[in-house]
């Protein structure tokens, strides 16, 4: 029952700076928001690295005692608190994770935009 957490390959997208709105900002301004976001992307990311740990941390222990859940109640009672434990970790990995994804999606469209509109006047 050991959790096996993949991790995707956000942080590497995040390389890619985006904005939104990029035809109400001067390029400049676009340029100050993009590190911006990009910064708050990474922090993000960063936060989901250490959840993992986490979530897996909180498997393991789970694993450690469902062994011993038909030896008696209370350690039935161990085994259900160390799932639950498990199972809240998990879904909050699972909401930062889509947190982190939606906010990647958005970068690379917005970058789109970005490079299309400034980056020619800068060639």
């Amino acid at each position: 029952m050991k959790p096996m957490i993949s991790s995707l390959s956000a942080f590497a997208a995040i390389v890619v700076l985006a904005i939104p709105h990029a035809s109400a900002l001067s390029c400049a301004e676009q340029a100050a928001d993009l590190q911006t976001r990009q910064v708050k992307a990474q922090k993000i990311a960063e936060a989901r690295l250490a959840l993992v740990e986490e979530v897996e941390a909180a498997g393991d222990a789970w694993d450690d005692v469902e062994i011993h859940r038909l030896a008696s109640e209370g350690h039935a009672e161990t085994a259900d608190e160390a799932k639950a434990v498990y199972e809240g970790l998990k879904a909050d990995l699972f909401e930062k994770e889509v947190s982190l994804q939606d906010m990647v999606v958005s970068l690379n469209q917005d970058v789109a935009a970005y490079n299309e509109s400034c980056a020619k006047d800068q060639s």
